[in-house]
């Protein structure tokens, strides 16, 4: 009897089993919820704490060169995907964030985008994780052991241990436009506090240029990972290679691409190497034409020359400015053969809104002559070239030419 009453409860075990499908019955909700095939959808949100906290709590390791350490308590992440290896050019890795901060989580295995997307929540059971970092990168995974010397570092979680340790929310509702980057505050390039707080963060860099674009140069040559030098363009200055430089893999997809030229605002996942920004680009959809004023194309108005004098932003890189003549104060007709002049927007003297220009030339750099001075006079729409500055409180732009007038 005993016999017969086993083999009854494992058949309805494996009916109740069967009968689950798809999907499973949540015990935390009244519904039935699609399952997704990947991770541990046993997993229910306990112990949750902000990326913020757990960067805080383990601060001394991850502060530490190459350090680690096992996570020993109960407690969870819940984040979104910023970025996975679509491309290549991230490997064995998905960056994820969420209100407060970011960290990189250190997978082996290859084809992650294919169950964490750009925009996928998960939860992570973090104990019998290992925390650390390696060069202060912030990282979620397993141990590593160097093959060179024996020690031990922070390395990859395996595949199987990593399908315990993660359950996707809301599967099949990933949606890639809801991660949206914050802009990089270039100011802060050196500012360490500011460092800690975005590394591992979706960001945007804007309006910059590649250093080494000249039409042929491609990124990652040769299959060996390549570190790109930007101009800011804005001021036409180079940034330091230590502070901040694009990181590309020579497995990527687009490493034999041919670097673009041009000005882009630059989109990607902003981790560290010791103390410099690493940009690392998930795809080159990650590069966006820059908005940019001051080109002939589309010269600055005066309230815009005006903001950038005001900021300190306007740099020593030529520029194109229009407005409409206030008033000529000098034309010299001799020696020098440049004109200095008063534009604004609205063709009005009102003070904090008119912008000199400085010793200007004529049109392809001529001289002002008797006969060519005339053509100056209030009320003329022009476009002229030179460099922005505050010089003793009057704003100038200065050194260049009449473009165009009419």
């Amino acid at each position: 009897m005993k016999k017969i009453k086993f083999i009854a409860l494992a058949f309805l075990a494996l009916t109740l089993g069967s009968c689950m499908g798809d999907g499973y019955a949540d015990p935390d909700l009244t519904e039935k919820v699609p399952a997704s095939p990947w991770g541990n959808n046993s997993l229910r949100e306990k112990n949750v704490i902000s990326i913020a906290d757990l960067k805080t709590q383990f601060a001394t390791i991850i502060n530490s060169d190459n350090g680690y350490k096992l996570i020993e308590k109960d407690m969870m992440i819940k984040a979104v995907v910023t970025g996975n290896d679509v491309s290549g050019n991230i490997y064995n890795q998905v960056s994820v964030q969420d209100a407060s901060g970011a960290i990189i989580i250190a997978i082996n295995g290859s084809g992650l985008s294919g169950y964490l997307p750009v925009g996928q929540e998960i939860l992570v059971n973090l104990k019998g994780l290992y925390i650390g970092s390696y060069k202060k990168l912030p990282q979620i995974g397993g141990v590593n052991t160097k093959l060179s010397d024996g020690s031990l570092g922070i390395g990859k979680i395996e595949r199987a241990i990593w399908n315990e340790h993660f359950k996707i929310l809301n599967p099949g509702e990933a949606d890639a436009s809801t991660v949206v980057p914050e802009e990089f505050d270039l100011t802060k390039l050196t500012d360490a506090a500011y460092m800690e707080a975005n590394v591992c963060k979706l960001m945007t860099l804007k309006k910059v240029k590649f250093a080494s674009a000249n039409g042929t140069n491609v990124w990652a040559p040769n299959d060996t990972n390549t570190s790109l030098e930007l101009i800011d363009a804005e001021t036409g200055k180079r940034i330091n290679k230590n502070n901040l430089v694009v990181r590309n893999s020579g497995y990527s997809k687009f490493a034999n691409e041919v670097v673009p030229q041009g000005v882009f605002d630059i989109t990607g996942i902003f981790t560290r190497f010791g103390n410099t920004w690493q940009i690392v680009l998930r795809n080159t959809d990650d590069l966006k034409a820059s908005e940019t004023g001051g080109t002939l194309e589309k010269p600055y108005t005066v309230a815009q020359a005006l903001e950038k004098i005001n900021a300190g932003t306007a740099g020593d890189a030529k520029v194109y400015a229009t407005g409409i003549i206030v008033k000529v104060k000098d034309v010299n007709t001799g020696m020098y053969g440049n004109a200095t002049f008063v534009i604004s927007d609205d063709g009005k003297d009102t003070e904090g809104k008119t912008l000199e220009v400085f010793r200007c030339f004529n049109i392809d750099g001529a001289k002002w002559t008797e006969e060519t001075k005339g053509i100056l006079v209030p009320g003329k729409k022009v476009v002229v070239s030179g460099t922005l500055l505050d010089y003793n409180g009057t704003k100038e732009i200065k050194g260049g030419n009449l473009i165009s007038i009419k």
